[in-house]
């Protein structure tokens, strides 16, 4: 990705930022933040280092935008996956599943912004997921199941799909399960079934509890 030295033209810096952005993007995909300097994405953009300086005001500030602009689409998915699921424990599950695989699509992203150097954006993006995932839990409640504390019980199921992502993101690809769908699905449904369990009450697991646990199967992408 080179290309001459140009100026945007007046009234085009929004296209610009745009491209930069996109170019960003595509570099911590393929290096990760080391890969993300200011002078890369300069050269690659063919316009010079103060031009990027314009809109951004330091890398870390690039960085960060960057990922907020890819995390800005998990709503979206959040929503799209669980929109008119009728049963408030499946909507919950399909949105823990599509959190999963977002995760694991964008693994630079999500590092940078849930376990990277904390920014006020960061922070008001971890709250608006933790805001999401308790709304969902507050819907268990409300069609009836027993739920002492939703932010506690919204703790845990978040503990599990969170530490699902990391897991793996952590590591080098190919120590990745061969089949990350099967993965996902297995993790949220854990988180799920979890978490509103144990929400009214935390019984001690046991051999006999478990083979007496009859939980029905959560039905979802495979």
């Amino acid at each position: 990705m080179t290309g001459t030295r140009v100026r945007a033209a007046k009234g085009q810096g929004g296209l610009l930022r745009d491209r930069l952005l996109d170019i960003a993007d595509q570099l911590l995909e393929e290096g990760g933040a080391d890969a993300l300097t200011i002078r890369a994405v300069a050269a690659s953009a063919g316009v010079t280092p103060p031009a990027v300086y314009l809109h951004f005001a330091s890398k870390r500030e690039l960085v960060h935008a960057t990922c907020l602009r890819v995390w800005s689409s998990l709503f979206i998915e959040l929503e799209a996956v669980s929109r008119g699921v009728p049963d408030p424990v499946t909507a919950l599950y399909e949105t823990c599943m599509a959190y999963i695989a977002f995760g694991l699509r964008h693994p630079s992203q999500y590092r940078l912004v849930m376990d990277g150097e904390a920014t006020q954006a960061s922070r008001q993006n971890e709250d608006a997921c933790f805001r999401y995932f308790r709304d969902k839990v507050t819907a268990c409640l409300d069609a009836g199941l027993p739920v002492e504390s939703t932010t506690e019980t919204t703790r845990l199921l978040c503990a599990g799909v969170h530490g699902a992502v990391c897991l793996l993101i952590h590591q080098e690809r190919d120590a990745w399960p061969p089949d990350t769908a099967r993965y996902a699905t297995r993790a949220a449904s854990s988180a799920v079934h979890g978490a509103l369990l144990t929400a009214s009450h935390a019984p001690r697991p046991s051999m006999s509890a478990v083979m007496r646990s009859e939980v029905p199967p959560l039905r979802g992408r495979s």
